[in-house]
């Protein structure tokens, strides 16, 4: 993998761990019910990045050559956690 897909990679897994950072701070905001509700789905988001993270390591790790597989599975993954993220800001 070239140096420029690891850095996209790199700046797609941070962007990602940025916005659960600024998801836990408006959750702060959020009404008592809705903030439970919230709290649980940016877990789940934090799962979801870690996850990201072990694949992407795994992979930089294993196949150096097979950088499209990757970016197809990572850019799919990211618009998920987005639209997860929209989602639960929609109730607020």
């Amino acid at each position: 993998m070239s140096t420029d897909h690891q850095g996209q990679v790199e700046k797609i897994l941070k962007e990602l761990g940025k916005r659960i950072d600024e998801l836990i701070l408006e959750a702060k905001g959020a009404k008592d019910d809705i903030r439970d509700e919230v709290e649980d789905k940016i877990k789940d988001l934090k799962k979801k990045k870690s996850k990201l993270d072990e694949e992407y390591q795994s992979f930089k790790d294993k196949n150096e050559g097979k950088w499209d597989e990757i970016k197809t599975h990572l850019v799919a993954a990211a618009e998920e956690i987005k639209r997860a993220a929209e989602a639960a800001f929609k109730k607020k």
